[in-house]
């Protein structure tokens, strides 16, 4: 996850009323509307993550948050498509009664950003150090 992602997913869920369970988006009255419906007013995580930055981006997320807030890489499950696999684990975290809005904000505010190399030299044998990754 780049910095700005990170940003711009907590500025989403900056207050509880824009996070919902049981549906991708709900709108004004609570309805479950499709996270990009015009009239939605809150977002499931998987939701909001397709809302903010695409069908191709947010599976590359899915995979990402879901190795996060599980702890764990998780092989191929069900399908042949591991995105698939964590957008459904995502899912479950966000639509299980033990997650809240404070556990999920705190998972989010912990998640891992990227901030490229150490010394940004890079050769044809690849980078001159392990990528660096930080908490913020």
């Amino acid at each position: 996850m780049m910095p700005h992602e990170k940003e711009r997913l907590l500025a989403l869920f900056d207050r509880k009323q824009r996070w919902c369970q049981g549906a991708e988006a709900r709108d004004a009255h609570g309805a479950p509307v499709a996270f990009d419906d015009a009239g939605a007013t809150a977002w499931d995580l998987t939701g909001a993550l397709c809302l903010l930055f695409g069908w191709k981006r947010a599976c590359e997320l899915f995979r990402q948050l879901d190795r996060h807030i599980s702890g764990q890489r998780r092989g191929q499950w069900h399908n042949h498509r591991p995105e698939i696999d964590a957008l459904v684990a995502l899912q479950d975290y966000n639509d299980d009664s033990q997650t809240t809005y404070e556990t999920l904000l705190n998972h989010l505010r912990s998640m891992p950003v990227w901030r490229g190399p150490r010394n940004g030299r890079d050769d044809a044998t690849g980078p001159a150090t392990r990528p660096h990754r930080e908490s913020s």
